[in-house]
């Protein structure tokens, strides 16, 4: 029986912001059918660490595992049941390709932006347009710390910016931005 996956996107985006597994989906995508003690030995790390990061990419829908004899290799092949998977494993390959590793961190950066569900909500309600703190306050129900702090956090990934007294979604170049803003804009009903 097939295991369906059901992934957030807000978990993804937290899975997303992890040091180890960006690295990790950075070697995927380069060099796929990478068993899981090559990809341990590349980023010298152990073996349950790589398979365990692995397993949280996979269960995003961003890898896929195969079986071959008495290995499992693992390839840049995004879960047909999952319906965000595909557009963010080809925006972190357009990250990859554009920007060398050391620049992951505004990666990590960037999905972190988006690694709770109230900062997707934060996100729909200001891609309806700018927005100053209070009606952002009266639409989300957030309190103005709870809210501050998110709003800081999506500032801090370059994903909000402030406009005077307003609050706008940035014109954010990076894949990873333009992909998630993307998912938003044509899924506003969704939970995240």
């Amino acid at each position: 029986m097939a295991r369906l996956l059901h992934p957030t996107l807000w978990r993804t985006c937290r899975v997303l912001s992890g040091k180890t597994r960006l690295e990790l989906l950075r070697l995927v995508i380069d060099r796929p059918d990478q068993t899981v003690s090559g990809l341990a030995h590349s980023l010298k790390i152990s073996l349950p660490r790589a398979s365990q990061e692995l397993r949280r990419l996979q269960s995003r829908g961003l890898i896929q595992a195969v079986a071959t004899g008495l290995h499992v290799r693992y390839r840049p092949v995004p879960d047909p049941l999952v319906a965000t998977a595909a557009p963010l494993l080809q925006a972190m390959r357009a990250a990859f390709q554009r920007q060398p590793p050391p620049a992951d961190e505004e990666t990590s950066r960037i999905a972190t932006g988006f690694s709770h569900v109230r900062r997707l909500a934060l996100a729909r309600l200001l891609l309806i347009g700018p927005m100053n703190t209070q009606t952002l306050e009266e639409l989300s129900g957030l309190s103005r710390n709870v809210l501050n702090r998110h709003l800081r956090r999506m500032r801090d990934a370059g994903v909000v910016r402030r406009l005077g007294q307003m609050n706008a979604i940035a014109d954010h170049p990076h894949p990873l931005a333009q992909c998630l803003l993307g998912i938003l804009k044509d899924s506003p009903a969704r939970a995240g």
